[in-house]
């Protein structure tokens, strides 16, 4: 016990010298210095940091999920002349898009024991553009905002994809929720339910998500809106379980720029201001080079699946599609992927291998990419991390596009006489031809 106290008792020692020191200067008639009567909060300086700010879901905008069109239509499975997609959910309702009569290509389900419903027309058979879809593809889905549904994706004449999320609710109403620009299923706030991303990919000030609330509801959240000066995505942050970190880049009105951090968790918006990041050197980049440059014929394309199967033959779709996921976008992107090069291995049992080949000279050039956005490419040594891409700014969202052409090419009736899938070309390649 002596030893505990023998500190303390040395420091009333040395208060007690201080105080008497204070007195006799104070009686030969010398300043004496003011004591503050309390150490407040306010009379110490540290360096002010800035307040976390907490925007609740309830403070937002409430997400529209009204049916495609509207309204449902009854169909007579005598009408459609070509099924070119098909799907079968786990309740076991029916989703198809086919060919009718005059050119046009629906999409209609079939629920348990009751007949067909047409809940979306995207083509009328004319040649104007408003009442056209291009390259429509029909996947299901499972988990993405607590829900389990099909996924309907088209694109306008100008090449701009719309995504059509549906579900059913426990009455039998479709609901649809309706994304553009490529949206990407990511656990946000990490509790287990993925959140919808989108618009990640060439606007991205204006990434924004859909999520899901205590209350049930679903909100649209665009987390740049809620900043002071707005901000442009220049990062995500996701390492281990726990909500993901945006990194945004703001600049005030001055053009004094800075760094925030906007996390997702609680049913809140967090927003940490000011916070210390250094972007990526240019320098730390590895270069991947473009295995189509100076080619005169269209590379052959094939996508294998962790499980092994093979979406082969997918055309120039998806050649498009895949080749701008790395280089030269056709968007107002940043020009090419930006890779660096990392020591963390790649997971074969999520990774989807893209090969290009050469028909004239029969070379080809193949890359892997994971879950975690880790890639090998042929030709460069170890393996390397995708951080962003000239069409899109999460790895995740790379994934997420080699993972639908391999569900949709599963879904998909149209096939050449090779057995080879037609991928978004649904006129067969006989017609074309004429």
């Amino acid at each position: 016990m002596s030893h505990r106290r023998g500190p303390a008792l040395l420091c009333l020692l040395l208060a007690t010298v201080l105080t008497l020191s204070a007195a006799a200067v104070s009686s030969r008639g010398e300043p004496r210095p003011a004591v503050p009567h309390s150490l407040e909060e306010e009379t110490v300086h540290y360096g002010e940091t800035p307040a976390v700010r907490i925007i609740p879901l309830t403070d937002l905008e409430r997400a529209d999920t009204q049916a495609t069109d509207g309204t449902t239509v009854p169909v007579d499975p005598a009408e459609m002349s070509a099924v070119l997609a098909e799907c079968t959910l786990q309740d076991g309702t029916i989703i198809r898009l086919y060919a009718a009569a005059e050119g046009r290509i629906d999409g209609a389900f079939a629920r348990p024991d009751q007949g067909w419903f047409r809940f979306v027309r995207l083509s009328d058979g004319t040649s104007a553009s408003a009442a056209f879809a291009v390259n429509p593809t029909l996947t299901p889905f499972d988990g993405v905002l607590g829900k389990t549904g099909f996924l309907l994706r088209y694109a306008n004449p100008a090449g701009i994809y719309t995504y059509d999320y549906c579900w059913f609710d426990p009455d039998g109403s479709l609901r649809t929720l309706r994304a553009t620009f490529d949206p990407v299923a990511l656990d946000l706030d990490g509790d287990g339910t993925a959140e919808l991303v989108w618009e990640i990919a060439e606007w991205q000030n204006s990434f924004s998500f859909y999520c899901r609330g205590a209350d049930g509801a679903l909100y649209q959240v665009t987390p740049g809106a809620c900043l002071e000066n707005g901000g442009t995505l220049v990062a995500v942050e996701q390492e281990g379980p726990g909500p993901v970190r945006l990194i945004y880049r703001c600049e005030d009105d001055a053009g004094q720029a800075s760094f925030c951090a906007v996390t997702f968790q609680d049913d809140a918006l967090r927003i940490e201001p000011d916070i210390a990041y250094v972007p990526a050197a240019p320098e730390d980049t590895v270069a991947v080079p473009d295995p189509t440059a100076g080619r005169t014929a269209l590379p052959h394309v094939s996508v294998t699946a962790p499980d092994g199967r093979t979406m082969d033959g997918a055309g120039e779709a998806a050649y498009l599609d895949l080749w701008s996921l790395l280089w030269n976008s056709p968007y107002a992107a940043p020009a090419g992927a930006v890779v660096v090069s990392t020591d963390a291995p790649l997971d074969e049992e999520t990774a989807y291998t893209v090969t290009f080949s050469d028909p004239e000279a029969g070379e080809t050039f193949s890359w892997s990419l994971d879950a975690e956005g880790v890639c090998r490419f042929d030709g460069i040594a170890g393996n390397c991390r995708l951080v962003c891409t000239g069409s899109g700014s999460l790895p995740a969202y790379c994934h997420d596009v080699l993972s639908l052409y391999c569900e949709a090419s599963r879904t998909a009736r149209n096939y050449d006489d090779q057995g080879r899938w037609l991928g978004w070309d649904l006129v067969p390649a006989q017609s074309k031809a004429g």
